[in-house]
Protein backbone atom coordinates (compact mmCIF):
# COMPACT_ATOMS: atom_id res chain seq x y z
CA UNK A 1 0.00 0.00 0.00
CA UNK A 2 1.44 3.14 -1.31
CA UNK A 3 0.97 6.06 1.90
CA UNK A 4 1.35 9.87 1.55
CA UNK A 5 5.01 9.45 3.35
CA UNK A 6 6.29 6.97 0.89
CA UNK A 7 4.71 9.58 -2.20
CA UNK A 8 6.46 12.57 -0.41
CA UNK A 9 9.49 10.77 0.08
CA UNK A 10 9.81 9.58 -3.11
CA UNK A 11 8.80 13.50 -4.65
CA UNK A 12 11.78 14.85 -2.36
CA UNK A 13 14.31 12.07 -4.25
CA UNK A 14 13.02 13.24 -7.80
CA UNK A 15 13.18 16.92 -6.44
CA UNK A 16 16.47 16.15 -5.08
CA UNK A 17 17.82 14.72 -8.44
CA UNK A 18 16.42 16.96 -10.46
CA UNK A 19 18.51 20.05 -8.54
CA UNK A 20 21.63 18.05 -8.67
CA UNK A 21 20.91 17.84 -12.70
CA UNK A 22 20.16 21.78 -12.72
CA UNK A 23 23.31 22.44 -11.19
CA UNK A 24 25.81 20.28 -13.33
CA UNK A 25 23.88 21.79 -16.40
CA UNK A 26 24.61 24.94 -14.93
CA UNK A 27 28.23 24.49 -13.77
CA UNK A 28 29.15 22.92 -16.93
CA UNK A 29 27.47 25.49 -19.36
CA UNK A 30 29.95 28.41 -17.43
CA UNK A 31 32.98 26.35 -17.64
CA UNK A 32 32.49 25.99 -21.15
CA UNK A 33 31.42 29.39 -21.37
CA UNK A 34 34.62 30.72 -19.81
CA UNK A 35 37.19 28.41 -21.83
CA UNK A 36 36.15 29.24 -25.48
CA UNK A 37 37.58 32.09 -27.50
CA UNK A 38 34.51 34.41 -27.67
CA UNK A 39 35.23 37.93 -27.15
CA UNK A 40 34.43 39.40 -23.56
CA UNK A 41 31.46 41.20 -24.26
CA UNK A 42 29.85 38.12 -25.80
CA UNK A 43 30.87 36.35 -22.70
CA UNK A 44 29.04 38.70 -20.60
CA UNK A 45 25.83 38.29 -22.77
CA UNK A 46 25.64 35.00 -22.64
CA UNK A 47 26.30 34.63 -18.75
CA UNK A 48 23.84 37.09 -18.23
CA UNK A 49 21.10 34.75 -20.36
CA UNK A 50 22.46 32.09 -18.31
CA UNK A 51 21.52 33.35 -15.42
CA UNK A 52 18.48 35.26 -16.25
CA UNK A 53 16.76 31.98 -17.19
CA UNK A 54 19.54 28.69 -16.43
CA UNK A 55 17.66 25.90 -17.83
CA UNK A 56 16.50 27.51 -21.06
CA UNK A 57 19.70 29.81 -21.03
CA UNK A 58 21.77 26.75 -20.98
CA UNK A 59 20.08 24.63 -23.71
CA UNK A 60 19.72 28.09 -25.65
CA UNK A 61 23.96 28.40 -25.59
CA UNK A 62 24.31 24.69 -26.00
CA UNK A 63 22.05 24.79 -29.34
CA UNK A 64 22.64 28.65 -31.00
CA UNK A 65 25.95 29.61 -29.13
CA UNK A 66 28.51 27.18 -29.11
CA UNK A 67 31.53 26.82 -31.36
CA UNK A 68 32.05 23.61 -32.87
CA UNK A 69 35.10 22.01 -31.39
CA UNK A 70 37.39 19.35 -33.20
Amino acid sequence: MITLTSLLFIGNIFRFLFGILWAILIVYTLLDLFRSNKPTNTKLLWLIVILIAPILGSIIYFVAGRTNRI
